[in-house]
């Protein structure tokens, strides 16, 4: 717990105080509803919620995982079936043992029992003060439907607002931020709460065993759906993974491109610790496919080893926003569409495709452009070996407030530094010709000589272009709603 950060220690030890607080003074002064009938209830709510949150199904995260599941009705429930006080202290037991047969960290533990213990509490508090107390189950009039609806509204604001808190000093983004981002399908846990939160309490009246026929309904069912909907945000990852590496396979010489642009990626990332880790994410599942919108290039145009003409440099220009379109359909993708539509815009406003200037181009823009151009000159092209290090980062020195932004630069000459080594993986298949061999053998002279000359530059493709028409530009790329409720 030590290497937390400081809020969300404070947070958690602030709220295990409160929750203490308020299960003692409610049991004293408020809530004296604890008798055979009421823990009889109690304990099959307890196996309920267990099993619930038995078949939960995790969505990873960068530093958490997420669990979701479908128990908060049944932790609602418990809080008007067997009394605020009774029913919170089950919920809480529920999540501590559930904590312990997984294996959960201590204070994910902690966090998810006196987080959900509140929320049955107060939830269950505001019930009885606005419910018919003459009128036993919350479907029996309509003041108690109104009065489940609007406890059902606190259950989920405490619990998440509680979550939110924690958790968001983690992954270093604003409370808010968190709490919308992670929580933006309320209405449908409103609407579950509500529903089925009323419908169990008329159940357990009727006989508490009959709980159980909720089992099918309630907990294999949405199981299965949970599960299908991470596995349809997994299936789109490899799928445009795998497409973004069939197309790197037309061209021997641009093998695992995107894999290396997105370690350079991280490198830079590594520096830059501020970066809020959902954002760092989209970043490097954008970089992985950057170049996917080139499937609708021509291999004409694409392994072209002379200079492009107007129309074929016009149809490559394209990819940016084409992979950037074909990617906005895609929910595991929504945060990387817009930095894969401008990885190929300038500082200095001259690139494509809509021209943005310095930091209007998104951050993760930025840093895949320096990415992407540095592994296009430490890669090898048709007509030379690869170009040093050295060499690749004086050419990203040049460009720096033109056409890249010249903090990333130093940034990544930094982690470059420190690792002092390529990606393990930076090898392409093997393709020797008589044309590479001797060029190998000459020096590296044209980024020496003076713009003025008509200095040779190559775009991703391995294409020369002459520097007469691209004066001061050193080196040219052309180039759900789960319910997430508690911590895993």
């Amino acid at each position: 717990m030590s290497a937390l950060p400081l809020q969300t220690r404070f947070y958690t030890a602030l709220l295990v105080l409160v929750t203490v607080a308020a299960f003692v003074g409610t049991g004293l002064f408020i809530d004296h509803s604890i008798d055979q009938s009421r823990l009889i209830i109690a304990a099959i709510l307890l196996v309920m919620i267990l099993t619930a949150e038995i078949l939960d199904v995790s969505f990873p995260s960068s530093v958490i995982t997420f669990h979701v599941s479908v128990s908060a009705a049944f932790c609602f429930a418990a809080g008007l079936a067997a009394g605020p006080v009774l029913g919170g202290l089950v919920v809480a037991l529920a999540h501590t043992i559930d904590g312990l047969l997984v294996r959960r960290e201590a204070i994910k533990i902690t966090v998810n029992a006196t987080g959900l213990g509140l929320s049955t509490l107060v939830s269950g508090l505001v019930y009885l003060r606005i419910a018919d107390s003459s009128v036993e189950t919350p479907t029996g009039n309509l003041q108690n439907l109104l009065a489940a609806a609007v406890a059902a509204t606190v259950y989920t604001l405490v619990n998440t607002g509680t979550l939110a808190l924690i958790v968001a000093p983690i992954m270093g983004i604003g409370t808010f931020q968190m709490w919308r981002a992670n929580f933006s399908g309320l209405y449908v846990e409103l609407l579950t709460l509500a529903t089925l939160g009323s419908v169990i309490p008329v159940l357990v009246k009727e006989n508490p065993f009959a709980i159980i026929l909720l089992v099918v309904p309630l907990l294999i069912g949405p199981h299965l759906a949970f599960k299908g909907i991470r596995q349809a945000h997994v299936d789109a990852r490899i799928t445009m993974e795998g497409l973004a590496n069939a197309l790197e396979r037309r061209d021997p010489y641009t093998y695992r491109h995107s894999i290396r642009v997105t370690e350079y990626s991280e490198m830079i990332l590594g520096q830059m610790p501020q970066i809020p880790k959902p954002e760092s994410e989209a970043i490097l599942a954008a970089a992985r496919i950057h170049d996917l919108g080139k499937v609708g290039a021509r291999d004409g145009s694409l392994k072209k080893p002379g200079e492009l003409t107007l129309e074929e440099r016009a149809e490559i220009e394209q990819h940016a926003a084409v992979g950037a379109d074909i990617v906005s359909r895609l929910d595991a993708y929504k945060p990387s569409v817009s930095i894969i539509r401008h990885h190929h815009e300038r500082w200095d406003g001259s690139g494509y495709p809509d021209k943005l200037a310095g930091e209007d181009i998104p951050l993760g823009s930025r840093i895949i452009a320096v990415a992407d151009a540095f592994d296009a000159m430490t890669s090898d092209r048709v007509y030379r070996a690869a170009l040093s290090p050295e060499v690749a980062f004086s050419e990203l020195r040049k460009g720096a407030g033109s056409q890249f932004d010249p903090q990333l630069v130093d940034l990544f000459q930094t982690a470059w530094n420190a690792q002092q080594r390529p990606p393990s993986d930076h090898v392409a298949p093997p393709r020797v010709t008589i044309r590479t061999l001797l060029r190998s053998l000459e020096p590296v002279v044209a980024f020496e000589q003076e713009q003025e000359q008509a200095i040779e530059h190559e775009d991703d493709e391995g294409r020369e272009v002459e520097a007469s028409d691209k004066l001061r530009q050193p080196f040219v790329i052309i180039g759900e709603s789960a319910e997430v409720r508690r911590l895993g």
